[in-house]
């Protein structure tokens, strides 16, 4: 066997071992963050560089760096650190995501290489080359103001978004082979796919917590006399993290047999009193002067379940909801953002509302130096 097949032999164990690894940990591990703070520190192990990190996309295109592995503090931490959408500009964003491109940059030969998984005008799967060409200045004072000399990028997909970038980083010049970039597309589509799984299990985690509360509560309501149903409405705001909740029932609700009940939807016709609102915490406020003195006499509602299927609607976002227009001003002084509306049904029959809200969250953001939106 000579050197170079030696050599490639090598390689081959080298890349096995790697993604065995990496797979078994997504395997075995369901928290994502465990996965990401694994996959750096054994990339960074298998290219042997100071730096390497997962910096993730916010909704406005800024991110945040939350994973990272660092070799004996030869390059300062960013971990938590957030840098604005400029520092990636769009066009570049643009070639991460139509043709998946890797971008290696050389400041010592001041040049910057592409290497392309997709065709950006067929949409044909390639295997190409790295292709050189010179590194624009403010990039090499940008890498220089950060102690690097060689990266690496790598974009991670997820349902065909830029979900964020696996990075590498080091402090002096350093060849980069083709071969090295072939193994870190293939971890980071296998980062795609435990971010995917991920996704389902936060969701399914959700959505059983949510269905337990709500079953919870649902049962309290049938069994409790009337002189429960407060203390419950404030179990149920602190079991789901709100700023303040209502429940609007029918006056009976455990009167479900008798003919001459009648249904929810009749008991909010404006100028009936067979309902009862209990209020807890921060709540809109309806002006006086209305036909609908009840936040739960608004049409949104009953519009939105006339199929019959109570599902929890989660409201994430109260003035991004075109439906709740009317309704709007009613929040505008106070601090809600979103509302979780859950309908209370017993054996198919609708016994009211119970409407949990939260408040915007404020949240202070560690930025990677002075902020500057200068490009």
């Amino acid at each position: 066997m000579t050197l170079s097949q030696e050599q490639n032999l090598q390689a081959n164990l080298q890349q096995k071992d790697l993604l065995r690894r990496l797979t078994n940990r997504i395997r075995r591990s369901l928290e994502l963050q465990e996965i990401l703070t694994t996959t750096v520190a054994e990339v960074r192990s298998f290219l042997g560089t100071e730096r390497v990190m997962i910096y993730k996309f916010h909704d406005d295109d800024s991110g945040q760096v939350i994973a990272e592995s660092i070799n004996d503090q030869k390059l300062p931490s960013l971990l938590g650190l957030n840098f604005p959408a400029d520092d990636i500009p769009s066009h570049a964003r643009e070639l991460f995501i139509k043709s998946r491109v890797r971008s290696v940059v050389d400041l010592d030969n001041q040049q910057i290489g592409h290497s392309i998984v997709r065709d950006l005008d067929t949409g044909e799967v390639l295997s190409e080359d790295i292709r050189y060409r010179p590194v624009d200045p403010c990039h090499v004072e940008y890498l220089k103001a950060m102690g690097v000399k060689s990266t690496i990028v790598v974009p991670i997909i997820h349902q065909d978004k830029l979900w964020g970038l696996l990075v590498s980083h080091h402090s002096l010049s350093r060849s980069v082979s083709e071969y090295e970039i072939e193994v870190l597309q293939m971890v980071v589509e296998q980062l795609s796919v435990a971010i995917a799984h991920s996704d389902l299990l936060t969701q399914a985690r959700a959505q059983a917590e949510r269905e337990t509360i709500v079953n919870r509560i649902a049962t309290l309501l049938h069994s409790l006399p009337a002189i429960a149903l407060q203390p419950a409405l404030e179990t149920a705001v602190t079991a789901f993290g709100g700023c303040g909740g209502r429940l609007c029932v029918r006056d009976d609700p455990s009167n479900l047999h008798n003919s001459n009940t009648r249904s929810l939807s009749e008991c909010l016709i404006p100028g009936n009193d067979c309902v009862k609102i209990y209020t807890y915490g921060q709540q809109p406020t309806i002006p006086e002067q209305t036909i609908y003195p009840f936040l739960e006499q608004y049409s949104i509602w009953q519009e939105y379940y006339k199929s019959g299927e109570y599902d929890v609607w989660a409201i994430s976002d109260i003035y991004a909801t075109p439906g709740l227009r009317t309704l709007q001003p009613a929040f505008a002084v106070t601090k809600i953002r979103s509302m979780l509306m859950i309908p209370l049904q017993y054996r198919q029959q609708l016994l009211g509302y119970l409407s949990i809200f939260c408040n915007e969250i404020d949240t202070e953001k560690l930025w990677a130096g002075q902020f500057d939106p200068d490009k």
